[in-house]
């Protein structure tokens, strides 16, 4: 495993540097193309609304990178039913509701401790997995996500278990949308629309990443950033003491005044709307801000 991850990590590097490279050659010689930034805080879901735009405008994914998506839609799966069991011991402190079923649980912990979660399921796992998933306290320790971190693709994974488990199993475009790997460093899409030509980057959006690409996007024509509106309750994986959603709006707000972008476009783009929805009618958005005095509902609360 780490081998492997040695050489992912020198290969994202020297895209790392190729992309500087070429962004750094379109400074000296004006190039016409038109280039957008990608920006947000952590896990706003840049990263989707990137690979929606290489489904819609270019010509979506090669089978390499389909089928490197597989075992990322393996560890999520895993991953995540780890993580809510943990949460279940640690955090919100709820035992399953089927006693019996801890066995199933220590296949969970097994699977990850060994570092095999990223392989396809056994049997036995998968069986595990959707037992787990049926557990009444499983699932309502999965919508506590925000007392602990937990992807919000959680309950798609778990939810299709056994088609994920299936012989010769091909990743979808919507699970591929859905899968989620942290971006490091700078990854680029380009198409074209009619006669422009588009590269758009999207970068890390966790503290320790953004540090590292801010002076090389001034060029840029616009700037999109993401917030995702559903993360009002949620703190960051990196931090778990600082809201997400104040900290999307301080980062914003560095971005609009940052010397870097004075004449840079910038449009915002407020993600997971579906999420939005579903969360405000069990979390009060005044546990997050508590000034809030409008209607509890979709379309007041959001616009």
């Amino acid at each position: 495993m780490g081998s492997c991850q040695s050489q992912e990590a020198q290969e994202q590097l020297a895209r790392n540097k190729a992309i500087e490279k070429q962004l750094n050659q379109d400074k000296r010689t004006g190039s016409s193309i038109v280039k957008l930034l990608l920006l947000g805080a952590g896990e706003c879901g840049k990263s989707t609304v990137l690979k929606q735009m290489q489904i819609l405008h270019s010509n979506g994914f090669t089978e390499d990178e389909i089928n490197e998506r597989k075992a990322v839609v393996y560890n999520n799966t895993v991953t995540s039913m780890y993580a809510i069991l943990k949460a279940m011991d640690n955090i919100v402190h709820i035992p399953l509701e089927d006693p019996s079923k801890e066995s199933e649980k220590q296949i969970v912990f097994r699977i990850v401790e060994a570092g095999d979660e990223s392989e396809p399921f056994t049997d036995e796992l998968a069986k595990a997995l959707v037992s787990l998933w049926n557990d009444k306290n499983v699932q309502k320790a999965a919508d506590m996500r925000s007392e602990y971190q937990l992807n919000d693709s959680a309950k798609y994974f778990l939810n299709s278990v056994m088609r994920i488990h299936e012989p010769g199993y091909r990743p979808t475009e919507q699970d591929i949308l859905f899968s989620r790997v942290a971006t490091t460093g700078v990854v680029e899409v380009k198409f074209k629309i009619k006669e422009l030509d588009f590269r758009v980057f999207d970068v890390g959006g966790q503290r320790s990443e953004r540090r590292k690409w801010i002076h090389c996007f001034d060029n840029v024509e616009s700037i999109i950033f993401i917030t995702a509106v559903s993360e009002y309750d949620q703190v960051l994986f990196e931090d778990e003491t600082t809201n997400r959603m104040i900290e999307s709006m301080q980062l914003f707000s560095s971005i609009c005044n940052s010397t870097w972008f004075l004449s840079t476009a910038i449009i915002l783009f407020l993600n997971k709307k579906d999420l939005f929805a579903e969360k405000i009618q069990r979390v009060n958005i005044t546990t997050a801000f508590p000034d809030y005095e409008g209607k509890i509902q979709v379309i007041k609360a959001s616009y």
